[in-house]
C-alpha cells in the first residue's frame, strides 16, 4: 500500500471532522438562503416602502413650478445638504418624494410636505441583502463572494448535466426521496440558470467593483475614491463657487430638458451645491428601451445644457456598469417582470434548500443519518422566513432598525436551535410553516389596525391582499398534506428537511 503524508487517524476523528465540515457547510448554505430570499423580496422594495407609509395620496404628474418650490422647502429644512433630490412622479408609479443629504420626505402634488419618508422595515430589509446587516464595506465582500459562487455553481451545474436538455422537463417527484429531490433541484437548476447567472453575476460584479474601487484608490489616487470616480464617469461639469445664491432654475431647466428629450420626463431630478453660485441641475431620464439605469443630463440654471453622461451610447464597459442595478433587481419590464424576478428568486430560495437536502438524504442512505443536523437546517430555512413578517410587524408597531436587526437574527437562530433541540426537521418544517402564515396574515390585519391606508390605492390594496392570501396558503398547506402526524426519523420522509 502506498504511504501518506497524513497521520492515521481514528474512526471518531473521521467522524468529527465529517461533522465540522457538515457545520461549515450548513453555515455557508444559511448565510446564502438568507442573501436570497431577502433579494427575492427586495424586488418589490419600492411597493413594501408605500405600503409601511399608505395614507399618502397618489400625485400622478407635477408641473416645473411645484419642482421648484418643492427643492427650496427642502433646503430650507435641511440648510446643510450639498444635494437635493427629487423623485418625481413616473408611469407605474404614481408618488413624489423629496429630500436632502439628512432625510426625505413624501411630497403631495402641489408640492406640500406631507411627511418624512421612514419606512424601517424597508431600510432593514435592503441593508439585509446588500451587507447581511455587517459593516458595510465587509458584508459587501461577503455578499459579493456568495454573488461568485452561485455563478460558478450555477456554471459547474451545467457542465455536469450531460442531459441538460433532454431532462429539462422531467421531474420525477415519486420514486425514492433523495432521487425525488435531486431531480427537482436540477430541474430548478436548469430553468433558473440564466437568471442565477444574470442576477448573482450583476450582485457580485457591484460588490467587487467597490472593493476594486477601494483598493485601485488606494494605489492610484491616494485614497480618494472621488477622484477615481471623476476618472471613470467624469467629474463636476461647474467649477466649484461657494458664494450664496438662490436656489433658482429647476423649473426652466425641466422645460429645457422636456425640448431636448421630448417624451422623457426625468425619473431623478439632483440639485448639486444648492444654494451657492455653482448650482446646476442633474436630471434622470429613462430609456425604456435600454436597461441602463438612466442617461443623465446637467443643466444650468439658466436652462443650457451642460454635459450629458452618454450612458446610452457611451464607452461599452461604461454601459455595463449602469445596467447592473436595473439587470439584478429585475427593475425593468413593470410589475410583470417584478413578479418573474420574484418567482425566480424563490425557486433559487428552494435550490439551496434542495441541496442539503439531498446531502442529508446521502447521509441516511449510508447509515451515517443526522437527525439534529436536518432539524437545524429546517428550523434556520422556515425560522428566517418566518422572521421576515415578524420584523414586518415590529417595524409596525414602532421598533427601530437596529432592534429589527437584532430580533431577525436572534430570533432565525432561537428556531434552528430549538428544532434541533426539541423535535425533527419535518415537524419543524411543518410547524414553522403554520406560524409563518399566521405572521403573515397578522402583518395585514395589525397594518390596518395601527396604519390605516387608503384601501382604494391598488398598490396598498395588491400587497395587503398578496400577503394575506400567501399567509394563509402557509397556514392551511401542512394540514392540505397530512404534515403533522407522528415522524419517525428515518421512516417518514414525505416532508425532507427545508422542503
Amino acid at each position: 500500500m502506498a504511504k501518506t503524508l497524513w497521520p492515521k487517524s481514528s474512526s471518531a476523528r473521521v467522524d468529527s471532522a465529517l461533522s465540522a465540515h457538515s457545520v461549515m457547510g450548513l453555515v455557508i448554505s444559511a448565510l446564502l438562503f438568507v442573501v436570497c430570499l431577502s433579494g427575492a423580496v427586495a424586488v418589490f422594495e419600492d411597493e413594501l416602502e408605500w405600503w409601511e407609509q399608505p395614507n399618502t395620496a397618489t400625485v400622478e404628474s407635477v408641473s416645473p413650478a411645484v419642482l421648484q418650490s418643492t427643492a427650496e422647502e427642502v433646503l430650507r429644512r435641511d440648510p446643510e445638504t450639498t444635494h437635493l433630490y427629487v423623485y418625481p412622479p413616473r408611469e407605474n408609479w404614481p408618488r413624489m418624494v423629496a429630500g436632502g443629504d439628512n432625510g426625505m420626505y413624501v411630497v403631495d402634488e402641489d408640492g406640500t410636505f406631507v411627511r418624512p419618508l421612514e419606512a424601517k422595515w424597508n431600510e432593514f430589509l435592503i441593508h439585509l441583502h446588500y451587507y447581511l446587516n455587517l459593516p458595510e464595506s465587509f458584508g459587501m465582500i461577503i455578499v459579493a463572494i456568495f454573488g461568485v459562487m452561485l455563478v460558478s455553481m450555477a456554471i459547474s451545474g451545467l457542465l455536469a448535466h450531460p442531459r441538460i436538455f433532454r431532462d429539462a422537463f422531467r421531474f420525477k417527484r415519486q420514486g425514492q426521496p433523495r432521487l425525488a429531490q435531486a431531480d427537482l433541484h436540477n430541474r430548478l437548476s436548469v430553468w433558473t440558470a440564466p437568471f442565477v447567472v444574470a442576477v448573482a453575476g450583476t450582485g457580485a460584479m457591484i460588490g467587487l467593483f467597490l472593493v476594486g474601487a477601494l483598493v485601485f484608490a488606494q494605489t492610484n489616487f491616494d485614497g480618494d475614491t472621488r477622484k477615481l470616480s471623476e476618472s471613470i464617469f467624469g467629474g463636476e461639469v461647474v467649477e466649484a463657487d461657494e458664494t450664496p445664491a438662490p436656489i433658482t432654475g429647476i423649473d426652466l431647466a425641466v422645460q429645457q430638458l422636456a425640448k431636448d428629450v421630448p417624451g422623457k420626463p426625468p425619473f431623478l431630478i439632483v440639485m448639486h451645491e444648492p444654494g451657492q453660485k455653482s448650482q446646476h441641475i442633474q436630471f434622470y431620464v429613462d430609456h425604456k428601451d435600454r436597461l441602463i439605469y438612466g442617461e443623465s443630463y446637467t443643466y444650468s440654471t439658466d436652462g443650457e445644457l451642460l454635459a450629458t453622461a452618454h450612458n446610452a451610447d457611451g464607452p461599452v464597459g461604461q454601459q455595463i456598469a449602469m445596467s447592473m442595478y436595473r439587470v439584478h433587481f429585475g427593475d425593468f419590464g413593470g410589475v410583470a417582470m417584478k413578479l418573474i424576478y420574484f418567482i425566480l428568486g424563490l425557486m433559487l430560495c428552494v435550490i439551496i434548500a434542495g441541496g442539503l437536502n439531498i446531502y442529508f438524504l446521502k447521509r441516511r442512505e449510508k447509515g451515517r443519518a443526522a437527525p439534529r443536523l436536518e432539524a437545524l437546517w429546517s428550523g434556520w430555512v422556515w425560522g428566517c422566513t418566518l422572521f421576515l413578517p415578524v420584523t414586518l410587524i415590529a417595524a409596525i408597531l414602532g421598533l427601530s432598525v437596529g432592534w429589527l436587526v437584532a430580533l431577525y437574527w436572534i430570533g432565525s437562530a432561537a428556531c434552528s436551535l430549538a428544532a434541533c433541540a426539541l423535535t425533527s426537521a419535518a415537524m419543524a418544517g411543518n410547524v414553522l410553516r403554520v406560524v409563518l402564515g399566521m405572521a403573515l396574515m397578522l402583518c395585514v390585519v395589525i397594518h390596518a389596525a395601527v396604519v390605516g391606508g387608503d384601501w382604494s390605492n391598488p398598490y396598498i390594496l395588491l400587497s395587503s391582499v398578496s400577503l394575506f392570501v400567501t399567509g394563509a396558503a402557509f397556514a392551511v398547506w401542512p394540514f392540505l398534506r397530512g404534515g403533522f402526524r407522528p415522524v419517525v426519523a428515518g421512516k417518514d420522509l414525505s416532508f425532507t428537511p427545508g422542503e
